[in-house]
């Protein structure tokens, strides 16, 4: 029998072994030190990106609702649709009604209705491609229906939305379907080759287009509501339409485009955008931001909301299309039905508000289909019998209006980025007005207080010590994850902040750590929002373009904000850590700012101070490579603030900084 203490021998080796004394220390801040678990409150703490837009919009939409909820007479509510037409369309007034050139590129012939393929500019040169259905049988002028289309690669030629146009078309609608931008013909990155896109599928397209739009200080919506606008003029050629009876419809991102559309041009009479309308709040708390025609430039910090679109159309005809499982909350599009009827009731046309719900996903129904023929009968004055029939579709290639397929092999047409290029608005900043411009552009908030810097251990890297905190503030939005490094024997020399743009954690495999450490420096390093054990691996958005989450940027401009404020605020509760009375750090600090950080760095030094030098390693590009680099490098555009191109960028900030390269000297 072995002996009993050779028992007790084993098991304390086995909870010497268990309870971590011979494990190695994690270098989570989060670590609870007990396995792998983190602090119970601090899991989910690498969704900060997200939480602090995420309550920033909050914030912005629960003071508009309050202002929304004082609304009651008729006059009140012209007043807010007035002040919402000038706000919503200021970005609007760069383009110019220039001459349409419209073609006539071929014919298709039913029974019931002739299709013709029409191109029109919406733009000098930036051409537009669809497809005019006329019916056979109709009134004279007849009432005509504008149909947008959804995020399908081929637009109006989907299977889904030949349906509905040609049901509209056979019971006497003339239809005007056009391709949206990066869909069907109208490729803004195409393959010659392949005649796919060389960057991805439709809201790819969007959004890195749309990414070029939002840092010179305007947003891809607007370009998707302008080819409204001209897509309706050019209907207005047309002698067979009655320009008072103007519809407007589609699905989707057709939907979006109905409603963008219609709050803005007076033409359109009938609404009806399906399955889109929600509200912000219900769209950021379910599936969050979508790409970038979407988000019209900073909406939300201007007081605009989703039920806008409808109460700028208000008080002419207006059928939400929803369906009870649709990834646009259901709940959302109730909400703003709630909320159209007080400005419809107030106007007195509390009967052309509609709403039309049916069981499903994101998809057009029978039921819906036929409750979209129902009111465009009813308010575009065309009876008739509203049942949606099987109908004969037309392949891709009958519907084909370019002889290669795409405008730009085709008609050599400009893009959204040559576009992006023409309209840049372009200032020179100087010493006294840098300030205000970065502090409105770039949206930093200087107001969280650091209330707790929790110690959650130290471990060894090489022959450097690291020590873990983490950062609570005032907010208690986010808890910030620090290291701060030094040699085992300490250091004194000196102080520098360096946050690395792949984490903390990276840093301590950087060469120039080591010399900065022997020199006797102490550095103290962050992830900042995004970065990091602040970084979300789990976020998902039709927003990302080659891994980049541009969702987040998205949502940052319609709050008024950018990354580098939410980093550059981070900073800001660092800086206060380092400040804090119980650190015992030297009083001048040094700065590293590095590759896709350097930005945020920059912000926080040009609005707050506090460093002595600042190095600087792997420069990012200059401002001018966002509009003169079709093909831009996404992660670079991610770390840039939306209205910054064409009046700073980073070697503008330095250029007021104390920069040097230390880094090698001291």
């Amino acid at each position: 029998m072995p002996h009993p203490a050779r028992y007790l021998l084993f098991f304390l080796l086995f909870l010497l072994n268990h309870y971590g004394y011979s494990q190695e220390v994690s270098r989570s801040v989060f670590a609870s030190n007990q396995g792998d678990r983190k602090w119970m409150v601090y899991q989910d703490n690498y969704r900060a990106l997200y939480r602090v837009l995420f309550n920033e919009a909050s914030e912005q939409l629960e003071k508009r609702s309050a202002y929304v909820s004082t609304l009651r007479t008729d006059r009140e509510w012209i007043a807010y649709k007035e002040e919402l037409k000038r706000k919503y369309g200021a970005s609007l007034l760069k383009f110019r009604k220039t001459p349409l050139n419209p073609q006539i590129t071929g014919r298709l012939e039913r029974e019931k209705f002739i299709v013709e393929k029409i191109i029109f500019e919406s733009h000098p040169g930036f051409y537009v491609t669809g497809c005019l259905f006329i019916p056979k049988k109709r009134q004279d002028p007849a009432p005509a229906i504008l149909y947008c289309s959804g995020h399908s690669e081929n637009g109006f030629r989907s299977e889904t939305y030949q349906r509905s146009i040609i049901n509209l078309t056979e019971k006497g609608f003339i239809v005007f379907a056009f391709d949206p931008v990066g869909q069907g013909e109208r490729l803004q990155y195409p393959d010659e080759t392949t005649g796919k896109s060389m960057i991805g599928g439709p809201t790819t397209e969007h959004s890195y287009a749309g990414i070029q739009t939002l840092l010179t200080g305007s947003s891809i919506s607007d370009y998707f509501i302008w080819d409204g606008v001209r897509a309706i003029d050019f209907l207005a050629t047309r002698k067979e339409v009655d320009m008072e009876r103007i519809g407007i419809t589609g699905r989707s991102g057709g939907g979006t485009q109905s409603a963008l559309i219609s709050a803005y041009d007076e033409r359109i009479l009938a609404a009806a955008p399906e399955c889109y309308i929600t509200t912000y709040k219900r769209l950021l708390q379910s599936i969050g931001p979508q790409d970038a025609e979407q988000n019209p430039y900073m909406a939300i910090k201007k007081g605009i909301d989703i039920p806008d679109l409808i109460h700028m159309h208000a008080p002419k005809p207006t059928l939400i299309v929803t369906t009870t499982h649709d990834f646009f909350s259901q709940q959302g599009a109730r909400e703003v039905l709630n909320e159209a009827k007080c400005s419809y009731n107030a106007l007195g046309a509390a009967n052309h508000i509609r709403f039309a719900e049916d069981m499903g996903g994101h998809q057009s129904t029978k039921k819906n289909r036929e409750a979209v023929n129902v009111f465009f009968m009813e308010f575009l004055n065309l009876p008739g019998d509203p049942t949606d029939h099987e109908v004969d579709l037309f392949s891709e290639e009958e519907l084909r209006v370019t002889a290669s397929g795409q405008v730009n092999s085709s008609l050599g047409s400009k893009t959204i980025f040559d576009l992006n290029r023409e309209y840049l608005t372009a200032g020179e900043l100087t010493a006294d007005s840098i300030r205000e411009r970065v502090e409105e552009t770039v949206g930093t908030r200087f107001d969280r207080k650091v209330t707790a810097a929790v110690y959650t251990g130290k471990f060894l890297a090489g022959e450097a010590e690291v020590e873990k905190y983490f950062l609570e503030n005032d907010r208690n939005d986010y808890a910030l994850p620090l290291y701060v490094i030094r040699k085992q024997e300490g250091g004194g020399k000196g102080l520098v902040v360096w946050n690395h743009p792949s984490g903390k954690d990276k840093l301590l495999e950087e060469p120039l750590l080591t010399l900065l450490l022997d020199n006797g420096n102490t550095v103290v390093s962050a992830d900042l929002p995004g970065i990091g054990e602040l970084h979300d691996p789990q976020f998902r958005g039709d927003g990302f373009v080659q891994g980049v989450p541009f969702n987040y940027t998205f949502l940052a401009n319609l709050v008024g904000k950018s990354i580098p404020a939410l980093q550059a605020e981070a900073i800001d509760l660092l800086m206060q850590f380092i400040g804090s009375s119980n650190c015992h750090f030297r009083s001048t600090v040094k700065a590293v700012g590095q590759g896709t950080m350097i930005p945020s760095l920059l912000h926080y030094a040009l609005l707050k101070g506090n460093f002595e030098k600042i190095a600087l390693l792997d420069p990012p590009p200059k401002g001018n490579y966002f509009v003169e680099s079709k093909f831009y490098d996404p992660l670079q555009a991610f770390h840039v603030a939306p209205g910054s191109v064409g009046w700073y960028d980073w070697q503008d900030l330095s250029s007021f900084l104390p920069i040097e390269d230390f880094t090698r000297q001291d």
